[in-house]
C-alpha cells in the first residue's frame, strides 16, 4: 500500500465507511474519524487530511452541522421500560416498551429490516425469510472460557433486547471451538447470568453442533480453490501475514494442488499431525489493505478432549471460520457485535459469498468499559490464583456473578445499560457513575431497616426495667406497598458509635454530653446525661440518657438510628460479619498488576445490629423470589425450544434465587444484601420454622453501595 497521502482517496474511503456502517449523524463524527485513522488502508494518511475528508463527507450526507439544542427536562421515572425485577423477565418489559432511544432510534433504530441484508443469490434471501417468517433473529455467542463481566451485560441487553423488542427470537450459542480453555462451570454460569438479568434464550446451541457441516464446508472451500493446508511455523505465518513488514506475502503452500490439500486436510482430521504442524488457511486477497483478508486460519490441530464431542475431532475450526457460518446456519438476521470486529466484517462476508450460503448482516456497536477495574478473563484468573481476591465472585470484581453476590439487583444493571444508549462509540464509565445508578434504583425499591454499624449501648434511666413499647413503622415512607413492621422500644437501646462524641460544637447536631437528639420512629427524643468508659482504653462504652417524655416537647435538630434490646422479640438482630467493599485498584486504568491492588479494599465489621424486622423481610424476600422464579422457569420451559439432554444447561428455579435477594437500606448507613456465606435456617427451601434466629445461624451482610453524604450527619 502506498504511503503517500496524495495516492489515497480519502473521500472514497470515508464515503464507503458511511455507506457500510450505522452512523448517528454529526454526533458520530469523532468516532468515525478515529476509526478511519486507525484503519489499515489509511495507515499512511495524515490525521488532518482524514479529518477534513470525513467532515466533507458528513456535510454531503447530513447537511450543515447544527448546534445541539438542550433537551427538555422529562419527569423522573421509577423504572426503565426495559428493566426487569429482581427475578423478573426483562423480555416482556422490552417488548411492551415505549422507550425509543435504545431500540427505535440511534444505532439500533437504524439497523436494516429482516431480508434487507444483500445476498449473492436471491434464493438465499427467500429461504431465510421463509425460515424466520420475517422476524428479527439474533444470537448471544459467548466463549465458555470464563465468567461473564459487566461489559457482557450490554451485549446481552442488545441481542436479547433487540430481538424481544421486535417480537423476534434470540439464541444462546456457546462458541465452544477451543476445548483447551472451556469448562462445564462456565457453560452453567453463562446461562444463569442471562436468566438472572431477566432474559430467556429461545434456543441453546453450540458451535460444536455444526462441526460436521463446518468440516464439509471446509472441504468445499478447498475444492473451490479458496483454502489450502499450510505447514509453516507460527513465526513463518506471522512473517507471511506482514506482522513484521506491514505487507503480506504468499505462503509457500498457497498454490499447492487442490487434491494435495484435500489429502493433507484428511490427515489433519485423522490425527496425523501434532498441534502447529499443519493448519488449513483460507485463500483470500493479499492485495487487500485489510489484514483480515490475509489468508486467515480456518482449522488448526488441537490435542484436547472436547466437552461434548470427546476425542472424535483432532481439528477444530477458528472463530473466523465458524462464526459467520453458524450465523448463517441459524438464519441470524442481525449479527450484532462490538466495534473491534469491524475489520472482520469483510472476511465474514467473503466466506459466506465464496461458499454461496446465506449471509447475515454484521453490525458493530461500541463496547462498555468500566474505569477503575479489569475485565480481562486472563487477568482476573491471575488475581484469583494469586489470592488477591477470593474467587471469580469476589464482590470487589465486576464479573456478573460478583455483582450478583454483592447484592446489586439485575434490574439496576439493565437500567444502567439501557440508560447509556447504544452507539458506535465505546462507552467508558467511572465506577462512581455506575454505583450512583445502582443507588438511584435501590432508593425507591428496597425496604428500610434501622441499623447501627458500630453499636454503642444506651441506658434510658427514667424508664422502668420492664418497659416495652411496640412501634409499627413503615418499611419505606414513599412506597407503602412494601409494607410495615413492628419493633420494640425499651430501656436499653443501641445507637451508632459515630453518632456520639465528647466534644460538642455549633455545627454538630448529634449526641454529646448534655445534648438532645431525636430517635427515628421513637415517640420522644433523648438527652445524654453521663457516660461510662473502658478503664483500660478510655473508650466510651455506654451512655446514660433521659427520655424527654415530660413537660413541653423538645424539638431536636437531628435524628439518629437505633435498635432496642428486647429478648422476647429477638431484638436486636446481630450481623456476625458486615463486609464493606472498597475499590480493588489504586489507578483508574489498572493493568491487573498486583502492585496496584489496594491493601484495604475489604473491611469487615463484626457485631452490627439490625432491627428485628430483618427476619420477616428476609423470609418474605426469599419466598417471593422463589415464587417469581418458579413462574418464570415454567414459562421459559414452555416458550423456548431448548434441547432436553443432560449435557445442555437448562432453566432452573435455583438459577434465580439466592440469598442476595434479601436487600435493604440500613437507615442512614448504606444498602445491604445477604451474602451466600450466611447460614440461616428459616430461609431454607423446606423451612417451616418462624422467621427467627436459631442456634447455628450465621449472618453475613454485604454492602451493595453507600448512601449519599447526609448533610445532617456532617461534622
Amino acid at each position: 500500500m502506498a504511503s503517500d497521502t496524495n495516492s489515497i482517496d480519502l473521500h472514497s474511503h470515508a464515503t464507503r465507511y458511511l455507506n457500510e456502517n450505522i452512523v448517528d449523524g454529526w454526533a458520530s463524527l469523532a468516532t468515525v474519524i478515529n476509526v478511519l485513522k486507525k484503519s489499515p488502508e489509511l495507515r499512511g494518511a495524515k490525521p488532518l487530511d482524514v479529518k477534513n475528508a470525513v467532515e466533507k463527507v458528513f456535510l454531503e450526507k447530513f447537511g450543515p452541522k447544527e448546534a445541539i439544542k438542550p433537551k427538555a427536562k422529562e419527569p423522573k421515572k421509577d423504572k426503565s421500560p426495559c428493566q426487569p425485577d429482581a427475578a423478573g423477565d426483562a423480555t416482556t418489559d422490552v417488548t411492551a416498551s415505549s422507550k425509543k432511544t435504545v431500540f427505535e432510534e440511534g444505532f439500533l433504530g437504524n439497523l436494516h429490516k429482516p431480508g434487507q441484508n444483500p445476498q449473492i443469490h436471491d434464493h438465499l434471501r427467500e429461504a431465510h425469510l421463509t425460515a424466520t417468517g420475517g422476524q428479527v433473529w439474533t444470537r448471544f455467542p459467548p466463549e465458555p472460557n470464563g465468567y461473564l463481566h459487566i461489559g457482557h451485560s450490554k451485549a446481552i441487553f442488545v441481542n436479547f433486547g433487540y430481538a424481544a423488542h421486535h417480537g423476534g427470537k434470540c439464541y444462546l450459542r456457546y462458541d465452544d471451538t477451543n476445548p483447551e480453555k472451556e469448562e462445564a462451570q462456565y457453560f452453567e454460569s453463562i446461562l444463569e447470568m442471562i436468566r438472572w438479568l431477566g432474559f430467556e434464550p429461545w434456543k441453546i446451541t453450540y458451535s460444536s453442533d455444526y462441526f460436521e457441516q463446518l468440516y464439509e464446508l471446509a472441504i468445499e472451500l478447498i475444492k473451490r480453490e479458496k483454502a489450502y493446508v499450510c505447514h509453516c511455523t507460527q513465526e513463518e505465518i506471522k512473517v507471511d501475514r506482514g506482522e513484521k513488514r506491514g505487507q503480506p506475502r504468499p505462503c509457500v503452500h498457497r498454490d499447492r494442488p487442490v487434491e494435495e490439500s484435500l489429502v493433507e486436510f484428511e490427515k489433519m482430521k485423522n490425527g496425523k499431525y501434532r498441534p502447529k504442524e499443519a493448519a488449513l488457511r483460507m485463500k483470500q486477497d493479499l492485495n487487500d489493505p485489510n489484514p483480515q483478508m490475509w489468508d486467515l486460519t480456518a482449522y488448526r490441530v488441537l490435542d484436547a478432549s472436547h466437552h461434548r464431542t470427546a476425542d472424535k475431532w483432532k481439528i477444530y475450526p477458528t472463530y473466523d471460520f465458524t462464526h459467520c457460518l453458524c450465523d448463517s446456519f441459524e438464519n441470524i438476521s442481525h449479527s450484532l457485535c462490538t466495534v473491534e470486529f469491524i475489520a472482520s466484517r469483510q472476511s465474514y462476508d467473503w466466506l459466506c459469498d465464496v461458499l454461496e450460503v446465506y449471509k447475515p448482516r454484521q453490525s458493530e456497536y461500541g463496547r462498555l468499559n468500566l474505569e477503575g477495574t479489569i475485565m480481562s478473563k486472563r487477568k482476573i484468573h491471575a488475581l484469583v490464583q494469586e489470592g488477591c481476591v477470593t474467587g471469580w465472585d469476589d464482590p470487589r470484581l465486576y464479573t456478573l456473578i460478583a455483582l450478583r453476590r454483592r447484592g446489586i439487583p439485575p434490574g439496576a444493571i439493565i437500567n444502567f445499560v439501557s440508560g447509556l444508549g447504544v452507539s458506535t462509540a465505546t462507552t467508558s464509565i467511572e465506577i462512581a457513575r455506575f454505583e450512583q445508578s445502582v443507588r438511584q434504583y435501590l432508593e425507591g425499591s428496597v425496604p428500610r431497616l434501622l441499623m447501627v454499624l458500630r453499636p454503642l449501648k444506651v441506658t434510658i434511666e427514667n424508664l422502668p426495667d420492664d418497659y416495652v413499647l411496640m412501634i409499627e413503622k413503615s418499611l419505606h415512607p414513599k412506597v407503602p406497598e412494601l409494607g410495615s413492621t413492628t419493633i420494640p422500644f425499651t430501656k436499653h437501646i443501641y445507637i451508632d458509635a459515630d453518632d456520639f462524641r465528647l466534644e460538642d460544637s455549633k455545627d454538630y447536631f448529634r449526641l454529646a454530653p448534655g445534648k438532645t437528639v431525636g430517635l427515628f420512629q421513637a415517640p420522644h427524643p433523648i438527652t445524654c446525661i453521663s457516660y461510662r468508659t473502658d478503664p483500660e482504653t478510655g473508650a466510651v462504652v455506654e451512655l446514660v440518657c433521659k427520655l424527654e417524655n415530660e413537660g413541653p416537647p423538645k424539638k431536636p435538630k437531628a435524628f439518629i438510628q437505633w435498635v432496642a434490646e428486647h429478648a422476647p422479640s429477638g431484638s436486636p438482630v446481630k450481623a456476625d460479619e458486615t463486609r464493606i467493599f472498597h475499590r480493588l485498584f489504586k489507578s483508574d486504568r489498572p493493568s491487573g498488576d498486583i502492585k496496584d491492588i489496594e491493601t484495604n479494599s475489604l473491611e469487615i465489621i463484626k457485631g452490627a445490629l439490625v432491627e428485628v424486622g430483618f427476619w420477616p423481610l428476609a423470609r418474605r424476600s426469599i419466598d417471593e423470589a422463589r415464587k417469581e422464579a418458579k413462574a418464570r422457569t415454567e414459562k421459559a420451559i414452555t416458550d423456548s425450544d431448548v434441547r432436553s439432554d443432560d449435557a445442555t444447561p437448562h432453566a432452573t428455579i435455583e438459577q434465580l434465587v439466592g440469598k442476595e435477594c434479601m436487600r435493604f437500606q440500613g437507615l442512614r448507613v448504606a444498602y445491604f444484601a445477604l451474602d451466600k456465606d450466611s447460614r440461616i435456617a428459616c430461609l431454607d427451601d423446606a423451612a417451616d420454622a418462624p422467621p427467627v434466629r436459631v442456634q447455628g445461624d450465621y449472618i453475613v451482610l454485604n454492602r451493595i453501595v453507600s448512601l449519599k453524604q447526609d448533610s445532617g450527619k456532617a461534622g
